[in-house]
């Protein structure tokens, strides 16, 4: 294995030693289209930030040796005042810098992110970190360092408008600070990381999003782990460790009374009716069951737009006179050229109609519509109208069912195989939103061969069909549960 610790595995490690050694020796996978959506929006931002800083020296990224070789006779070239992507290596450990200017004797660092600059000017913990692993590679590599600098998309900037795409903010201080306590963690994150074995984990709360907790540490074999629990807190954490097995959990643990119910659900293997599944009855015929999917490009695609607005591409609409009865299904996806938003609005518009519930599963349907009604004030009224009648599924999952095999969670991709188990995702090319939003994306920038547009247009309609469809089906379940329980009186009308 190559002996050198880059960023990634570096700052894994500052969290967890023994993430940092999973993730050192972690196989290379294919992006996703949603990471690949990401890195082109990087790449762009990349390209926009050496044109704005102006003419300077690209240097090779590889083979290692001759970025290295190429970084140094650079910095040792007096004519020359700003380099991009410059390699540095000290030991074990390997950075990139985006971009270097030159500052009297010493160097200003910059790291160039895609994301936008904050209203308050504070600045992500993650990359303060980014910027100061690469200080630190740096400064132990003999390169003094003059100022430390990010630079972030204008929250000012519009599309059409004059102005800089990027600003610059300067973190010297903090991640001066920040260098001084990686220095302090090197030596043992240096030898965690290239040892045979994994150093022993400790339960954290960051576990509960580490892709490896399940797979190749502590949550491995059991099925029912602490972070089932929803809106775990630290504090909370503290109290049960080194408890991982939630079935192991005493019963009168200190938990808030949703934490309770699942806790309860996951031990006796039985699921939970409440008193929010009753809401099922506010549903009026036809109904409308909705889903939208957007994408976010990083800088604007639209004249007046600003960096990461969101745009609905995409929706499904299953229209029922009944619980379960399907008597249409509307679809639109956007062409790749052009401005399609008022379209989208409008089509929509008339598909809903004027009388019935819109059944959605969360509140984000209702956000964007909000969008577009500001977008578009003249629609704003019908689009108001459509807001009125949205009834939320997911809000009665989470109130008034819980299944053990929910894991705790009630998002639909958990909800769908526990509830209606000849349905799913798996095996399908688009199988969540991201991927959605991505492969939208990248068709309409024009990365995806012409040929294989058809055929990434049908994988996306076949996803968001599959959303509504998947809405359809749990609420026809729920009601199924409802009517047990001999509570159920239906409504029509409007």
């Amino acid at each position: 294995m190559d002996a050198t610790i880059d960023k990634q595995t570096f700052l894994a490690a500052v969290g967890c030693r023994t993430a940092g050694w999973y993730t050192r020796r972690q196989p290379k996978e294919s992006p996703t289209p949603g990471l690949e959506w990401q890195f082109y929006g990087g790449n762009e931002v990349g390209r926009t930030a050496r044109a704005q800083l102006g003419d300077g020296l690209m240097l090779p990224r590889s083979p290692q040796h001759a970025a290295l070789d190429a970084t140094a006779r650079a910095l040792g070239t007096p004519g020359i005042a700003l380099l991009f992507e410059a390699t540095f290596r000290n030991g074990a450990l390997i950075a990139r810098a985006d971009v270097l200017r030159r500052a009297g004797r010493g160097w200003d660092l910059i790291e160039v992110k895609s994301g936008k600059e904050t209203e308050d000017g504070e600045v992500k913990g993650e990359y303060l970190d980014d910027v100061s692993f690469t200080a630190l590679v740096m400064q132990r590599s003999g390169v003094p360092i003059s100022r430390c600098s990010l630079m972030l998309l204008s929250r000012e900037y519009r599309l059409g408008s004059p102005g800089d795409v990027l600003v610059e903010v300067d973190v010297t201080d903090a991640v001066l600070a920040r260098v001084a306590q990686f220095t302090e963690m090197l030596p043992e994150i240096v030898r965690g990381c290239v040892e045979e074995e994994a150093p022993p984990p400790e339960l954290k709360i960051i576990c509960r999003k580490c892709e490896f907790f399940e797979s190749e540490c502590l949550g491995r074999g059991i099925d029912a782990h602490i972070f089932m629990l929803p809106g775990l807190s630290e504090k909370r954490l503290a109290a049960m460790k080194p408890l991982v097995d939630l079935r192991l959990l005493p019963a009168d643990a200190d938990l808030t009374d949703n934490q309770r119910r699942v806790f309860e659900v996951i031990r006796s293997g039985e699921p939970r009716v409440s008193a929010g599944l009753a809401q099922l009855d506010a549903v009026r015929w036809p109904a409308f069951f909705l889903d939208f999917e957007t994408v976010s490009p990083t800088l604007p695609w639209f004249d007046q737009d600003g960096a990461h607005e969101q745009h609905p591409f995409q929706f499904s609409v299953h229209v029922c006179d009944a619980p379960g009865h399907v008597v249409a299904h509307h679809e639109y996806l956007a062409q790749c050229e052009g401005d399609w938003r008022r379209d989208f609005v409008e089509r929509l518009l008339d598909v809903l109609g004027d009388a019935g519930s819109v059944v959605v599963y969360t509140d984000f349907e209702k956000k964007v519509l909000n969008a577009m009604a500001n977008r578009f004030p003249d629609l704003a009224d019908r689009i108001a109208m459509v807001i009125r009648r949205i009834f939320d599924l997911h809000a009665v999952v989470k109130s008034g069912y819980c299944h053990p095999g929910f894991q705790g969670r009630t998002s639909i991709k958990k909800v769908l195989p526990v509830m209606v188990p000849e349905l799913g995702y798996e095996g399908m090319a688009v199988n969540e939103g991201d991927s959605a939003s991505g492969v939208f994306g990248l068709m309409r920038v024009g990365v995806y061969h012409e040929e294989s547009v058809e055929q990434h247009r049908r994988d996306l309609l076949e996803y968001c069909k599959l959303d509504t469809l998947a809405m359809v089906r749990v609420h026809e379940e729920l009601l199924g549960i409802l009517r047990s329980a001999g509570t159920l009186k239906t409504r029509r009308g409007t």
